[in-house]
């Protein structure tokens, strides 16, 4: 794989949300920052929003350095999230947070997630 291309792949389960990156790949190509962007369905999006807002800590011990969510123009309850990280390792470990997918759960995703791992070039 050409390492200036997209870092993409699609997630598991939400109880286990496996990673989904090779976190040392884009570390060993001295790509920049990390771009993760997740999208899943939630059963209600105030209800979601809660749960993401009290979070901040979570994110915060990630090391995230940027976030932004979106709502679907046609359907507000499937999200896009936009996360920034200097390093795939601490998307790796983000993703991994067993608290992220107790979040998850309790703010009420009802699908599994899609993310899509890109490293600045």
């Amino acid at each position: 794989m050409d390492r200036r291309n997209v870092i993409k792949t699609a997630a598991g389960v939400v109880a286990t949300m496996p990673v989904i990156l090779v976190a040392n790949q884009a570390s060993a190509a001295g790509l920049g920052p990390v771009l993760a962007v997740i999208s899943h369905p939630v059963k209600d999006y105030a209800e979601w929003r809660k749960v993401y807002d009290s979070a901040e800590a979570l994110r915060q011990k990630a090391g995230i350095t940027g976030a932004e969510v979106f709502r679907e123009l046609k359907d507000p309850n499937m999200l896009v999230i936009i996360h920034r990280f200097s390093t795939a390792e601490a998307a790796q470990t983000f993703l991994n947070d067993p608290g992220l997918k107790e979040a998850m759960t309790k703010g009420g995703v009802t699908a599994p997630p899609s993310v899509i791992l890109a490293a600045a070039v």
